[in-house]
């Protein structure tokens, strides 16, 4: 059977590479495949490109690469322009960083239709009260969202796996943020902050705005999003959460007057990343989950850790969890690590999400 793709956020950086690989690794090709993958709706935030048999290479690469210019639809009537099309096997993919529209998008597909998602958005996901995120992530075949901690590896699999297996979270500990992991190792490195900070940005590592990446709210998302998916009832207002910086730098109006802003604080960094590393420890910005008897606790924020610990070895971009269960005892924990997100990386493991939701898959000639 054919699998129809429609990807909302086609000209973005993930969006853009997806379409790409797509095209270039065959994925279409009915001489390789028993269960093609076709490309038949493209969307942005400017123009919107449709056809129920299929979209050509050419129109899809230049759409993916922003030179086709035309009207754009809102979220209802590419769903309804959708459900006309005639499709058996239609997967949406959202990888766009809409919040509220984006949501209610989410829950009509999953609730009101036949068609399937896989998303890198975080935001539905933690935005959403915890009934709604049960109610759309329940469905394991319809609902692919792995690609929203850490760009596709395993960590969303195996809380959901841990889940299923009764194999009970005790605590979960990671470094959920290439960025943060960046500069951390910067700072370990003897590297002034502000100067880490920038190469971040300048490496094409942190967000367009590195503020966005500083006041922790992203690994709080990715925290949140993993507990949830192994079970536990939380909301967002559950993580106790404390930015790399302070509040009153976060906000700065431009990008520039907040990067400047930063150097005031390279003192204070700098000492105290020295006094860790005399003491053989590491800066760490680090997400933890601990279940009590109280219920699941969950906390954000830079700790001084021990540079052999699991998380001290962490070096660059490189992201990793390390969960403890009734099987995975703290004496040998199930730990997942991976090499930091990137374009390549999360386009290519949204693929494999695309992978999941074939039915009947049979392995390419």
């Amino acid at each position: 059977m054919i699998q129809d793709v429609f990807i909302i956020g086609a000209t973005g950086n993930v969006g853009s590479t997806l379409v790409r690989q797509i095209i270039e690794r065959r994925d279409a090709d009915a001489k390789l495949h028993n269960n093609p993958t076709r490309i038949v709706g493209l969307a942005s935030n400017k123009s919107l490109a449709y056809s129920s048999r299929g979209i050509g290479p050419k129109e899809a690469l230049s759409f993916s690469a922003g030179a086709i210019v035309g009207k754009p639809l809102p979220l209802p009537e590419i769903l309804s322009l959708a459900l006309g099309g005639g499709h058996e096997n239609l997967a949406f993919v959202d990888v766009t960083a809409l919040k509220d529209e984006m949501l209610g998008f989410h829950k009509k597909v999953i609730g009101k239709t036949g068609f399937t998602i896989v998303t890198a958005n975080k935001n539905p996901l933690a935005y959403s009260d915890n009934d709604t995120f049960q109610r759309l992530v329940r469905e394991v075949p319809r609902y692919g969202f792995r690609c929203s901690v850490m760009a596709g590896a395993e960590a969303v699999s195996l809380m959901l796996d841990l889940r299923d297996l009764n194999d009970e979270l005790v605590s979960l500990a990671g470094c959920f943020s290439g960025t943060l992991n960046f500069i951390t190792s910067e700072l370990q490195r003897g590297e002034r902050f502000s100067k880490s900070v920038r190469s971040a940005v300048s490496l094409g590592y942190s967000e367009p705005n590195p503020a966005d990446d500083l006041s922790g709210e992203d690994v709080a998302k990715k925290m949140l999003i993993l507990v949830r998916s192994a079970g536990f009832e939380a909301e967002m207002g559950d993580v106790e959460l404390k930015p790399f910086v302070p509040k009153e730098v976060l906000g700065a109006d431009q990008k520039e007057e907040f990067l400047k802003a930063l150097e005031k604080l390279d003192p204070d960094f700098s000492g105290r990343a020295l006094r860790v590393r005399q003491k053989g420890s590491v800066l760490r910005y680090v997400a933890r989950a601990e279940n009590s008897e109280g219920g699941i606790s969950m906390r954000v924020g830079l700790e001084e850790i021990q540079e052999k610990s699991p998380l001290g070895h962490l070096d660059g971009t490189s992201n990793k969890i390390v969960a403890v269960t009734r099987t995975y005892t703290a004496g040998n924990p199930y730990v997942v690590e991976a090499p930091g997100a990137g374009p390549e990386v999360t386009a290519q493991n949204i693929r494999r999400d695309l992978l999941a939701q074939i039915g009947s898959r049979v392995l390419r000639a």
